[in-house]
């Protein structure tokens, strides 16, 4: 694979997990690729072909490993945090990665196919999530509502950072860089609850 053709994915991977631009034109990623236009085409021959491409490699490489670190053999808890660490490591350098695989599951199959894969495994962490709920170990009333919490909370909040951190709002303490371990700890403590 050429350095251009690396590049040009780089640049549409940007575009796409960091800025959220999900409506990317080919010029757009010329601009930020520093390739012409023709070169693009190309290597890719459409946009769709690009964005196709450029899918299927930030499924293996970071949407896959991510969601591994839940289908392991650890205790739940144990499951959650690596996850959660995970997760501070992708969503930090590219906040709109979840909401990418949102837009985009419905028109690709190579995400399709692999939702439904990982949702056979995530049978197991479901009935380990209803275990913990019987035991008691979480006041969430079922499996669904604390994965859907687990899920949002560990990616949406680099978003909502972002966002907060780009407006002019006069702050007693603000802070360059984002605690992952102090959001980890507030994470566990939703999920499972501080007195349990």
């Amino acid at each position: 694979m050429s350095d251009t053709e690396n590049k040009i994915k780089a640049a549409t991977v940007d575009l796409l997990l960091k800025e959220g631009n999900f409506g990317f034109t080919l010029y757009d990623v010329a601009e930020r690729s520093r390739a012409n236009r023709t070169v693009i085409h190309y290597y890719f021959r459409s946009r769709d072909n690009l964005q196709t491409v450029v899918t299927k490699e930030i499924l293996s490489t970071l949407v896959r490993p991510r969601y591994e670190t839940l289908i392991c053999k650890d205790d739940l808890k144990s499951k959650i945090l690596n996850f959660l660490e995970e997760s501070d490591k992708i969503c930090s350098l590219y906040p709109y990665i979840d909401v990418f695989l949102m837009v985009r599951l419905k028109v690709s199959q190579d995400l399709q196919l692999f939702f439904q894969n990982i949702l056979e495994s995530f049978k197991d962490l479901i009935f380990e999530v209803q275990e913990a709920i019987d035991r008691k170990e979480t006041n969430y009333q079922s499996a669904q509502l604390f994965l859907s919490d687990l899920f949002s909370l560990s990616s949406f909040s680099y978003i909502f950072s972002n966002f907060f951190q780009s407006l002019d709002i006069p702050l007693h303490q603000k802070s360059n860089s984002y605690d992952c371990t102090n959001k980890n700890g507030r994470i566990l403590d939703i999920l499972f609850g501080r007195n349990n």
